[in-house]
């Protein structure tokens, strides 16, 4: 069968990203004997236009159509980005191709039953698409029923037939090198210095309140053998001469020991590599590990904290205290990685007290040249737990099962506040950025923060100019200035959270 691959995402903050997750589902589609071919949307200004010529010159049998996230996953501003793939996207698909059209990615993985009611789409994949994509194609190519195939949200008419459970590879070693410059125009993305993305593993058993990973990889970790990663690096550099790899896992260092197998296996490789991580738990951060990151050379890591008071991180159910978050800002500043840190205010529990506190082990955790991004409340996924909670409490938060942008709406402090409370923190440090601030920059910013960082720090993080460019404005003044117009227009709400402040006996 002839298949066409279609990546519907345009989002490009805070990098445009690589559609690693298209690659993967090419390189098995083409495994299993079916001729392939990938459109990348990611830069098209004319998204009808290329849907129409794509369809045309290849003249597929079946789309498939990777949609990476539902929104911006801000509480405040969010950007929904389901609107943009429904008009922009699904609709030229239905006017150009009279065929099945599959949707898969991560977003499908959370809530693929409404959006298939969203697009008004009749098929979808969720899982692991490389087993469940190319079971679906066999079955379409050899008329089989559909009935029953793992991974497959199928509808007829308008109405739900199934949703089968999520399909999972257990040796993921069997699966095919993805490899992004096969089916990728890179050029576009060589601008930004956009990474090559890679996976040591799948799945996590974390039970974080507000995350849904565990619904999207599964909650079991399926290892890939780090010889194997090792050697895929070096492939991709070769192939590319693009030496900026990032690891995708949900949390790299998780296991640790398997983590600092991977490390060990590059370092042995001796490549010339500039490393980056999502996902890195403090709680499994220690000395040997940021050695061997330092050995390996990562350019940056980022550190999902959320909070910094104890109290704050077990209503989350994380696996760590304020104690791991300090001692992992001390092995990351002596292996000398600069780090992105995450925290996500408005959790269960949250106060002004909370809040303070988390500022304050920030503070002492991240270096002044670290960036701090700022969360302001939790955007609320189907199925994740807390989202299960305040359904339980009230049935009528939510009209389409979460699929439109929900919050958690904390008790003790309400959203409003809580941005304000952080504005403020973020005008008196100049390595503080709101989440919601970095998803509307402008691109033509961010090209210019590239060029820039290229031409006098070429192996720095992009942010490094940002909190550069605010330690100018504090060390001019501008900053203070910005800071007491800010409170003298919240002078109100300052003097009422002050006077009801605890005092100390």
């Amino acid at each position: 069968m002839k298949v066409l691959l279609i990546n519907s995402n345009q989002y490009k903050l805070p990098v445009p990203a690589m559609p690693f997750g298209v690659c993967c589902i090419a390189a098995a589609v083409e495994k299993a004997g079916h001729e392939v071919n990938v459109l990348d949307l990611c830069f098209s200004n004319h998204c009808s236009s290329d849907i129409r010529k794509g369809i045309a010159q290849f003249q597929p049998d079946i789309v498939g159509l990777s949609i990476r996230n539902i929104d911006t996953g801000a509480t405040y501003n969010t950007l929904f980005l389901l609107d943009e793939v429904k008009e922009k996207i699904v609709k030229p698909i239905k006017k150009a191709f009279s065929g099945p059209v599959v949707i898969g990615g991560p977003a499908v993985g959370i809530s693929g039953v409404e959006m298939l009611e969203y697009l008004d789409l009749d098929y979808a994949i969720k899982g692991d698409g490389e087993i469940a994509f190319t079971e679906y194609l066999t079955h379409m190519e050899k008329n089989l029923p559909l009935n029953g195939l793992s991974g497959l949200i199928w509808r007829k008419d308008g109405s739900l037939m199934e949703d089968n459970p999520p399909a999972r590879i257990n040796t993921l070693n069997s699966l095919p090198f993805a490899n992004h410059a096969k089916y990728l125009n890179l050029e576009n993305y060589r601008k930004y210095n956009s990474p090559l993305q890679i996976q040591t593993k799948r799945g996590c058993a974390l039970k974080c309140a507000y995350c849904t990973y565990n619904m999207i990889e599964g909650p079991h970790v399926r290892f890939r053998d780090p010889k194997r990663i090792a050697d895929e690096i070096e492939t991709m550099v070769k192939e590319t001469g693009i030496n900026h790899i990032e690891f995708t896992d949900s949390t790299f260092n998780i296991p640790l020991n398997h983590a600092k197998s991977v490390l060990r296996a590059i370092i042995d490789k001796n490549l010339d590599l500039e490393l980056q991580t999502m996902g890195l738990n403090p709680g499994a951060i220690d000395e040997e590990l940021a050695q061997l990151m330092k050995k390996a050379n990562f350019k940056e890591a980022h550190v999902g904290v959320d909070s910094g008071c104890n109290s704050v991180l077990e209503a989350l159910n994380k696996n760590f205290k304020k104690d791991d978050v300090i001692r992992a800002g001390k092995y990351m500043r002596e292996a000398g990685i600069p780090v992105m840190w995450y925290i996500l205010t408005g959790a269960p529990g949250e106060t002004q007290e909370t809040l303070k506190e988390t500022y304050e082990t920030l503070q002492i955790a991240a270096s002044k040249w670290d960036l701090v991004i700022v969360g302001n409340g939790i955007r609320l996924y189907k199925n994740s737990p807390i989202a299960k909670q305040v359904l339980k409490k009230n049935p009528n938060c939510t009209h389409d099962n979460f699929l439109h942008p929900a919050a958690y709406y904390p008790e003790k402090i309400s959203l409003s506040t809580l941005r304000i409370l952080n504005k403020r923190a973020a005008l008196k440090h100049p390595n503080f950025l709101f989440f919601d601030e970095v998803q509307r920059m402008p691109m033509i910013f961010l090209k210019i923060q590239t060029t820039l960082m290229r031409l006098i720090a070429p192996h720095k993080p992009w942010w490094k100019s940002y909190i550069f460019m605010n330690s100018i404005k504090k060390a001019l003044g501008i900053q203070a200035l910005q800071s007491l117009l800010f409170s003298l227009k919240n002078r109100q709400l300052f003097s009422r959270l002050e006077s009801s402040a605890p005092t100390n006996a």
